[in-house]
């Protein structure tokens, strides 16, 4: 039952927002505004002084204009000497301790509260059951979700350490909850006693969220003896902290150098920047750093084929223990799955998905494969010709091709393609996106498509947890403040190097009891003082907070503003995918909020706003230059999007690699991994054999596959949303990215359910196809059939 538990990083919330207001301003006024928020995002990014004016900040504080966090930010240290409001203004968040007690508070309300639902057997009691489960949900996600924020983000030890016991005690109280059997039971009267008839005085939201939770409880196994069930508990219990553990260790190498032998390499190899970086032996041999920028340029520069495998195997490989780590985890998965009656960890995992079963995934993989190879081969055909003149032959054959271009040649072919395509008059286009030009650029473009604008909030004492976070509510046109958005997106030490978006706090509905401050099951501080609330129609709502968290540091010009590349543009607009999809996902209940429904409908909307990112007419509408205001030269961008599309099918064909290999390594074609014989790398090496292009029979890279723990036989997910979003990108955007229609569109029949509605249907209603609705295999090969490159 994931009744406490459609959390941690990708189960985000939505928003209920204020009473309607109309729109009396006239449209210049309104473009005025507009113009004068974007340009005050840019700022507020791009120069320190300004946001030191803007926040109020005294002119000797010099945190707020670090580009990365000080050891001020460690300690929390404000120059102000207010008071702090505490992390997200939540009280309770002024320090490590404070946390604890967030925790402790929560965990005891949280058992107060299933006491109540399970002595309570009255008819009013039944009536509210699924919402008072929902209560009890948020109010561990509430914990649990912080602290998986904290320990990825917070750049205190001590906060960090604090988070990671909470969540331990609140997850393992999760899972006890999730084997309860007088939750169970009730929640079974509710919904199939038809003696009793709560269920038809339920609204559909209800219903759908009992259901679902109904479905949870009998994936954790709540027809289990005692014994077993508290073999799940501590199965459950290990997966988590193991796979938390191994994503911690997935940027651990297994060296931190490679030795090139005297015989191995000659003058000419190494060009002499390169070379002042790496260490000669007396004896002729080099010591390369797998550290920095040196490996991956000399995986681009270096003609020596030897040099370029050893640091590429080298990048790709970890310790012996992070290889045993994946394991014991794949083991104790597939022990789980079996304690639920199940064949494998696959099949557990995807009863409930809009795959439905292994079977399904491995035939969509399949048909990706054989649409993607012959392409593939073209994109090979094209990197081939620049091998070294007398290695090369004028009409290789396909096989030719697949054994001669290796994985570590790929970066050095694409390199001598990419320069011989190059002008001298190149500009480099990074200097017309600031990051506060991007962020501005998002604003811009939600308020075209939703209504939607950023804007920019000065900051409380204590309420973030490093000088360059900045805060931004989201406004809608219609309903006012639709959620709370903190970005963290400069580099710092400690801070997870992947780009992720977090949930903080969730939208749902509060009724009266809650905001009651003698209600026994509320904390000990006022609902209202821990998290934002706004009133809708004489109903309470509390507000979605979301961080999103990126690690940009590279590019920094002459005046010390970050500018991205296209690619680091596309991951923001990605992430800001995620942030609409919490703040515009609006249900009352917050097990269906925002991101909280099926993981391989979750990332549509993320990946459909990042086809935003790829389109010229989208980057030309806000790209400046950083310097001059000069609008970036839409010959620049379509040249730069060419070329960021060089080998996108090679990249497609690694991810459905990606995918199979998580398939396999879950227990798809009867593949025992609790057999003490079970070789993963074995596994691995001879997939990529199998399927040859690119194949990488030498490193260890399985162990840095982190979503092999976070997306667990579900990591077709993103394979399966990029042709769905293809296929919504050609039937709404296409034509006009800007359109308030398709924007519309896509918001009410996709955003705003969240987890509420199959999401089959939702995709059946927005690209008016009937035949999507029953979510089959013909509904499987809709979505695949003519998706063109994903």
């Amino acid at each position: 039952m994931k009744l406490v538990i459609r959390s941690l990083r990708a189960a985000i919330r939505s928003p209920f927002v204020n009473s309607r207001r109309s729109l009396t301003t006239s449209t210049s006024h309104i473009q005025t505004s507009n113009d004068a928020n974007e340009d005050e995002i840019v700022k507020i990014f791009d120069s320190s002084d300004y946001w030191n004016k803007f926040n109020q900040q005294q002119s000797s504080d010099k945190t707020a204009s670090n580009q990365t966090a000080s050891i001020f930010d460690s300690l929390n240290f404000n120059s102000s000497r207010q008071k702090s409001v505490g992390l997200f203004c939540n009280p309770y968040l002024t320090s490590p301790k404070g946390l604890k007690r967030f925790a402790e508070e929560s965990l005891d309300r949280a058992r107060a509260l299933t006491n109540h639902m399970i002595e309570d057997q009255s008819e009013k009691s039944m009536k509210s059951y699924i919402k008072e489960l929902d209560r009890l949900s948020d109010m561990l996600c509430r914990v649990i979700d912080l602290c998986e924020f904290v320990r990825a983000a917070h750049p205190n030890s001590s906060f960090v350490k604090a988070a990671e016991q909470c969540h331990a005690q609140l997850f393992e109280h999760m899972n006890v909850l999730n084997t309860s059997k007088p939750l169970f039971v009730k929640l079974q009267k509710v919904l199939y006693d038809g003696k009793l008839g709560i269920r038809k005085t339920l609204s559909q939201e209800e219903i759908s969220v009992g259901e679902l939770l109904y479905s949870d409880f009998k994936k954790s196994g709540i027809d289990m003896d005692d014994a077993t069930g508290e073999q799940f508990v501590q199965l459950s219990s290990y997966i988590a902290t193991a796979g938390q553990e191994f994503n911690n260790n997935i940027t651990i190498p297994q060296s931190n150098s490679i030795k090139i032998e005297p015989s191995e390499w000659e003058e000419g190899d190494i060009n002499p920047e390169c070379s002042k970086s790496i260490s000669h032996g007396f004896d002729g041999s080099l010591t390369i750093p797998i550290y920095g920028h040196l490996p991956f340029e000399l995986l681009r520069s270096c003609p020596n084929k030897i040099i370029r495998q050893k640091i590429w195997v080298a990048l790709h490989s970890v310790p012996e223990n992070q290889t045993a780590l994946l394991t014991s985890l794949l083991s104790c998965r597939a022990i789980l799955a079996k304690l639920m009656g199940c064949n494998n960890y696959a099949e557990y995992a995807l009863q409930d998905k809009m795959a439905r079963n292994s079977n399904n995934v491995v035939g969509f993989l399949r048909g990706l494969i054989n649409d993607l190879q012959p392409e593939v081969l073209k994109e090979l055909k094209m990197l081939y010709k620049y091998f070294p003149p007398g290695s090369v032959k004028e009409n290789p054959t396909s096989e030719e091709l697949v054994n001669s271009i290796r994985p570590w040649d790929r970066e050095y072919l694409l390199t001598k393609h990419i320069l011989s395509q190059k002008s001298s008059q190149n500009e480099d286009i990074t200097q017309y996106f600031s990051l506060g030009t991007v962020v501005s650029g998002l604003s811009k473009l939600f308020h075209s498509i939703y209504g939607i604008k950023l804007i920019p909030q000065k900051l409380k004492p204590g309420e973030v947890w490093s000088s360059s976070v900045r805060r931004f509510d989201a406004v809608s046109d219609k309903d006012g403040k639709v959620g709370i958005m903190y970005l963290d997106l400069l580099h710092r030490v400690g801070k997870t190097p992947h780009p992720a978006h977090f949930t903080v706090c969730c939208s749902r509905m509060l009724d009266n009891a809650e905001l009651d401050s003698k209600d026994p099951f509320n904390l000990s501080l006022p609902t209202t003082s821990t998290v934002e609330t706004v009133v809708q129609k004489g109903k309470t709502y509390q507000l979605p907070v979301i961080s999103l968290v990126c690690n940009y540091y590279g590019n920094k010009n002459n005046s010390g503003i970050i500018c991205l590349t296209l690619e680091q543009v596309a991951t923001l607009f990605h992430e800001m995918g995620h942030a609409m999809h919490s703040m515009l996902g609006r249900t009352a209940l917050h097990n269906v909020s925002g991101t909280r429904c099926q993981t391989d409908f979750v990332e549509l909307p993320s990946i459909l706003h990042e086809t935003f990112a790829r389109d010229e007419r989208v980057l030309a509408s806000f790209g400046k230059h950083y310097e001059t205001g000069k609008p970036v030269p839409t010959q620049l961008v379509r040249k730069h999007l060419e070329s960021d599309r060089l080998l996108t099918y090679c990249e497609t064909f690694g991810q459905v690699k990606m995918a199979l290999l998580d398939q396999l390594y879950h227990g798809a074609g009867n593949c025992d991994v609790t057999d003490e014989a079970f070789d993963a790398l074995g596994l691995y090496h001879q997939l990529e054999s199998n399927l040859a292009i690119l194949a990488d029979t030498k490193s260890s890279w399985p162990g840095k596959f982190g979503h092999l723990y976070s997306y667990g036989a579900l990591y077709y997910s993103y394979l399966l949303d990029r042709a769905i979003s293809a296929k919504v990108w050609s039937n709404l955007f296409q034509e006009d990215p800007f359109s308030r229609e398709a924007g519309e569109k896509f918001k009410n029949e996709i955003l705003r359910w969240g987890g509420s509605r199959d999401p089959w249907v939702c995709l059946s209603k927005l690209l008016n196809a009937k035949e999507l609705a029953k979510g089959d295999v013909k509904a499987m090969e809709f979505i695949s059939k003519d998706s063109g490159p994903l």
